[in-house]
């Protein structure tokens, strides 16, 4: 099963600059991702961060990257 490495871009929370997790696809590695940016942005607007820049990067075994999401598109869509 391939590894996917998250890179979080203007780190704010340790626990989410950078891990890796084992998924058997993009797609999957994707659907995580979403779902990681989506606590991190929660995070930040606990902690009264209201204008969130940076992004969650995916990177395949090779660390290249593959994939991004920015934090502030999700602002916008949850909004």
């Amino acid at each position: 099963m391939p590894t996917y490495y998250f890179n979080l871009k203007k780190c704010h929370d340790p626990e989410f600059c950078e891990f890796s997790r084992d998924h058997p696809d993009l797609l999957t590695a994707l659907a995580d991702a979403q779902g990681t940016a989506r606590v991190v942005e929660q995070r930040l607007r606990q902690r009264g961060l209201r204008d969130l820049h940076g992004s969650l990067d995916i990177e395949d075994e090779r660390h290249s990257p593959v994939a991004r999401i920015l934090l502030a598109d999700l602002v916008r869509h949850v909004s």
